[in-house]
């Protein structure tokens, strides 16, 4: 299958390269890039840190050992995002292996909160209701803003192209942005769309499509999102 990879980089090479293992012919497509932020001057030391994304390790990665330690432990959203902490240095990780209700639940089950503040790098706004489901819980949030996704002002030519020309048959979206910021830059291709076949990470995910043939994955990640492709082939 022709698909377009719509997720950022270093992401959207790794997926692509997957694909093309599988004998399919991929199209890199980023529709958001990561900047990543400078840590604060100063954090209280948190008794564990929770990620929600691979972006949010990547972003304290560069941190200084002083200002985090990296024997703090981690508490991941699934394995994916574990292994980039592990791979950062956060030796002592868990993966919640679902989505951040998940991973709220284990937090509630291994942590206790008169242990310490949790330290929470995300978004300025993230998806979903992690630092309030720990909080309803007892537990102190430290949620700090640790990177921005840009979204894209245009299409890449070449992906313009190939939807003009009908030599696209799928779309893989992982985030409900990416797929938002999809729609936004292909207003004038639309009649192009109705054919395709959109493969997204999760329901939320596909409310911004209004058009397609959406297909959802039965867990929140990329393996399980690979599988549904492959069960379209």
């Amino acid at each position: 299958m022709r698909l377009l990879v719509t997720r950022p980089e270093p992401d959207a090479s790794r997926t692509a390269a997957t694909l093309a293992a599988r004998g399919h012919a991929p199209i890199r497509a980023p529709m958001l890039s990561a900047a990543f932020l400078p840590p604060p001057s100063a954090i209280r030391p948190p008794a564990a840190i929770l990620f929600t994304s691979v972006n949010a390790v990547r972003a304290v990665a560069a941190w200084p050992q002083e200002v985090l330690p990296r024997d703090v432990p981690a508490l991941a959203v699934g394995q994916r995002t574990a292994d980039e902490a592990r791979a950062a240095g956060f030796s002592d990780t868990r993966s919640a292996d679902g989505d951040s209700t998940a991973l709220a639940s284990l937090a509630a089950e291994i942590l206790d909160p008169l242990a310490g503040p949790l330290l929470y790098p995300t978004l300025a706004v993230p998806s979903g209701d992690l630092a309030a489901r720990l909080q309803a819980a007892g537990f102190t949030v430290n949620q700090i803003e640790a990177y921005r996704m840009i979204a894209a002002t245009a299409l890449p030519e070449a992906t313009e192209a190939a939807i003009a020309g009908d030599a696209v048959d799928g779309v893989l979206l992982y985030s409900r942005r990416t797929a938002e910021t999809f729609v936004a830059l292909t207003t004038a291709l639309k009649p192009h769309l109705a054919a395709l076949a959109f493969y997204c990470l999760s329901a939320e995910v596909a409310i911004a499509l209004d058009t397609g043939h959406i297909h959802i994955a039965d867990e929140p990640n990329e393996a399980s999102l690979l599988k549904l492709l492959e069960a379209g082939t």
